[in-house]
């Protein structure tokens, strides 16, 4: 018996969600490997960035088909926002034992990890109380930013310059681009996560 075309449109957004989150562990060992000298093979850096890029593309057309298609669902609504900070997180994580919790990476990192799990407890929070908390326009380029910096990084790091961070400068423009991007979005993290956590512990009127 096959699906009807309503059956396996319904599937599509949460296929594509599921598949980011098996990519994560790949990128990681990918992350790890340039910063443990592949960088010099091109074919690997490229490959790395391109399942990043495949992995960001999901991250948009999950959502724009759920919606297109009208197949939004509960599932989709839980998992999608999990998928994110999974990746992102788990990049982060990877870049910072690279360039061995160098603080110009590490303290962004932190601020933007423990963003994303203090948030998750005031949607928990709020949802407790019968509350949806969607997601703000900052919240969204927030997310952008953080890809963005993690796609800036991936190719530092495979650049083959990560290891001279005291002199970025000096050495590539995405030292520079990267950090200049990923503190961004650490400060719109930090504040986008005080807007979330005061909505989740306002006592409704």
């Amino acid at each position: 018996m096959t699906a009807s075309p309503a059956s396996w449109k319904h599937n599509v957004p949460n296929i594509l969600t599921i598949g980011r989150i098996l990519c994560i562990p790949l990128l990681i060992i990918g992350i790890m490997k340039l910063g443990a000298g592949w960088q010099s093979n091109g074919t690997f850096l490229a490959g790395v960035m391109g399942l990043y890029m495949l992995v960001c593309a999901s991250d948009y057309w999950d959502g724009i088909l759920a919606r297109r298609w009208n197949v939004t669902s509960d599932f989709g609504r839980m998992i999608d926002p999990i998928a994110d900070k999974l990746l992102i997180a788990g990049c982060l994580i990877a870049i910072c034992i690279v360039v061995d919790g160098h603080w110009m990476i590490l303290v962004p990192s932190l601020a933007i990890i423990t963003r994303d799990f203090l948030v998750s407890g005031a949607r928990e929070h709020a949802a407790l109380k019968a509350r949806v908390m969607p997601p703000t326009a900052v919240a969204k380029w927030k997310t952008a930013a953080e890809m963005l910096a993690v796609y800036i990084l991936i190719y530092w790091i495979g650049s083959g310059s990560w290891n001279m961070l005291e002199n970025i400068s000096q050495e590539h423009w995405a030292g520079y681009a990267g950090l200049f991007v990923l503190w961004l979005a650490a400060l719109m993290s930090v504040y986008t996560g005080s807007l979330y956590l005061r909505a989740a512990l306002k006592t409704p009127v």
